[in-house]
């Protein structure tokens, strides 16, 4: 069984990342932390105390709160796009056609042609299947006539946290949805038929 990861607030409550469970002990023994909510993601036993024998127990909580200096909220810097969090945001869907593509085998298409100077960001990257992205090629949109299901989005970092695949336990999965910008899902558009392919 995976170990359970600690969610980080900024002093604010903004998610900022997943940190494991030593750096989350460090933050707590040297009083870095300024607020906790949730349950108890790990539950540490010391040594014994001499005069009451007692074993020391140390509860690290799931979700803390600390003085963190990064400005992830605020960055208007485009991002660099992370491969599992697009797979996630389109939700394993292909989409050019909407079949389903699967996690390791799946391809990421450049709506701008990289050959073109369309960057690796989130609003310019989607899931594909391999027949759709051969199809597409280094061409636009317009010029092989192929349409998008939904519009890409840049996720913002509480979403990306939850699109990443790293397991989140249920308490910082409900911080996170208060955050995140995540679309509603794809699963329930009003899509009653898939675009029908041009093979000429």
């Amino acid at each position: 069984m995976a170990r359970a990861h600690i969610l980080k607030l900024n002093a604010s409550g903004l998610p900022i990342c997943l940190i494991d469970q030593a750096s989350a002990v460090n933050l707590l023994m040297r009083g870095k932390i300024i607020w906790s909510i949730g349950g108890v993601a790990v539950t540490l036993h010391g040594g014994t105390s001499r005069k009451e024998g007692e074993v020391s127990v140390l509860q690290v909580p799931s979700i803390i709160s600390v003085r963190d200096r990064s400005d992830i909220w605020n960055s208007t810097q485009p991002m660099r796009a992370a491969r599992q969090v697009i797979y996630g945001r389109d939700e394993g869907l292909c989409m050019y056609c909407g079949d389903p593509v699967g996690a390791r085998g799946f391809e990421l298409d450049h709506i701008m042609p990289k050959s073109r100077g369309g960057p690796d960001t989130y609003t310019n990257l989607v899931c594909a299947c391999r027949g759709c992205n051969a199809r597409k090629g280094d061409k636009t949109l317009e010029e092989v006539g192929m349409k998008l299901l939904a519009v890409p989005y840049t996720p913002n970092p509480a979403a990306r946290l939850i699109l990443s695949g790293r397991a989140v336990i249920a308490d910082q999965m409900e911080y996170l949805k208060g955050y995140a910008n995540l679309r509603r899902s794809l699963s329930r558009k009003d899509i009653r038929t898939k675009p029908q392919r041009n093979r000429n």
